[in-house]
């Protein structure tokens, strides 16, 4: 059911007893009533595991509209074979704080097509939206994923792969990793049964929201790491970048007020006990005293040990691996276009405003000072272009809000940039040849566009306070609280 659906049925006597009134004042009734319900409910952060990520498919399950086609597929077990051999490769040197669990998956790999009827043809000149869906790493399902892929394919006019990447705790870093390569390699270099031609990676969008915008923005570093080709672009929603917590908007107050991202340093604290619970703990202290006795030198702070294990996703040592914590790479160079969208209420704020700036701007936000030593030798020093769009008052993933129109107007302009991004063949070509002339005053550099999006779609530069995180002196240290 969806929350348009399901704020619908609820009758207007309830809501009055129900609700205090928008914390903010742009927001609607209904859009305050559907924040307010994931807010306060807060359900399947308290369920055991396994029931939880159940849940959330049976929850979110939406029917497709008589103009779009769903086709499910199974991926050959071939192209997870060669993505391992690919991390593998690049992971070595991060192998002591790594579960080697990953390299042996009990389950095939799934995914499911998305394209609207009129578009049904199957040709290399079509472009292609590989969609990761959010969930903290351990939800989420393409299922779960519809109300943004069968956007992307109505108004982008696109095919859309999504995937059913493997979830922790049961399945950790770099398992979705390496089911996301896999995914792509499929795209781009698929088997003759798979009923396609390979799809030039330059009609190839990635895209997803929260920690599949986490992941999309990963598998894009770990693919210019690995010198595999690069796709056409790539959209993070709300995206999840610092998997160390340590950014400002994720502790603020006031921002807490209004978000529905959980407060809590860490998942773990907030799950309930369950069967796949127990045996994540006994995992996790097993990989601990791997790590001790392996003694590894890997990039990051004292303050990842000195706290419990954060996240199910990856070991406290491992968290500033870029491909957990794209936000705490040496250098997010080199890269193909980005568009980042993220809420002004929302506590991912700050981490997505730095991504971006260190994505445009290489040089110049050499971020956190522990892994910064090899920059001067990186190859990747060219900076990445950015759009980067701040929208009024939204909390996380306010996208799921499909009956409210920043919703509808951030998600036209994500179509709006897959088309564009995937027809420019210009390598050159700045960031303003990518979007509307209306955004040419918001222009910062040749490779960066800032912007600020009110409810209404309307347009202006950036508060001076989305700056202040950038002067933030505490970027990816583990907070104390």
């Amino acid at each position: 059911m969806s929350f348009s659906s399901l704020v619908t049925i609820i009758p207007s006597t309830v809501l009055k007893h129900y609700i205090e009134g928008p914390p903010i004042k742009s927001w609607d009734l209904k859009f305050h009533l559907a924040v307010k319900l994931l807010k306060s409910d807060g359900r399947l952060w308290k369920l055991p595991i396994v029931q939880a990520q159940k849940e959330l498919i049976e929850f979110t399950k939406i029917k497709a509209p008589s103009n779009i086609i769903i086709q499910k597929v199974i991926l050959d077990e071939r192209y997870r074979r060669k993505s391992i051999i690919h991390l593998e490769k690049s992971l070595k040197q991060y192998e002591d704080v790594l579960d080697e669990k990953w390299k042996e998956p009990s389950d095939e790999l799934h995914g499911e097509w998305v394209y609207i009827k009129e578009d049904s043809r199957n040709n290399e000149a079509d472009k292609v939206v590989l969609y990761m869906h959010g969930g903290a790493y351990y939800l989420g399902s393409t299922e779960y994923s519809r109300i943004f892929t069968f956007k992307f394919a109505e108004y982008a006019k696109a095919r859309v792969f999504a995937i059913d990447y493997r979830l922790s705790p049961q399945s950790q870093f770099p398992a979705s990793l390496c089911d996301a390569v896999a995914a792509y390699l499929y795209l781009i270099n698929p088997g003759s049964d798979a009923g396609f031609e390979p799809i030039n990676p330059k009609r190839i969008v990635f895209a997803g929201e929260s920690a599949g915008g986490g992941l999309t923005f990963a598998t894009l570093l770990f693919l210019r790491d690995a010198g595999l080709p690069l796709p056409g672009g790539a959209i993070g929603l709300s995206p999840w970048v610092d998997l160390t917590q340590s950014m400002p908007s994720f502790w603020d107050a006031e921002i807490d007020k209004v978000d529905h991202f959980p407060k809590s340093l860490g998942l773990h604290k907030i799950i309930s006990s369950s069967p796949a619970k127990e045996e994540y703990i006994a995992n996790a202290k097993f990989l601990a005293d791997k790590i001790a006795q392996k003694k590894p030198k890997i990039v990051g702070h004292p303050s990842f040990t000195e706290v419990p294990r954060l996240q199910f996703y990856c070991a406290n040592e491992a968290l500033a691996i870029p491909y957990i914590s794209p936000m705490l790479a040496e250098s997010l160079g080199n890269l193909p276009p980005i568009l980042c969208q993220v809420g002004g209420h929302e506590k991912l704020h700050d981490e997505a405003i730095l991504f971006s700036h260190k994505a445009a701007s290489p040089h110049e936000y050499q971020l956190p000072s522990y892994a910064t030593k090899n920059f001067e030798n990186s190859p990747f020093k060219n900076p990445t272009k950015v759009v980067l769009e701040v929208y009024d008052d939204m909390p996380h993933v306010w996208h799921i809000f499909s009956f409210s129109k920043p919703s509808q107007i951030a998600l036209e302009r994500c179509c709006d940039f897959i088309k564009r991004v995937t027809f420019v063949g210009d390598d050159n070509a700045s960031m303003i040849d990518l979007l509307q002339e209306e955004v040419i005053s918001h222009s910062q550099s040749h490779s960066f566009v800032a912007m600020r999006i009110n409810k209404n779609g309307e347009t202006r530069s950036l508060d001076e306070t989305d700056r202040d995180c950038l002067k933030w002196d505490k970027i990816g240290v583990v907070p104390k609280v």
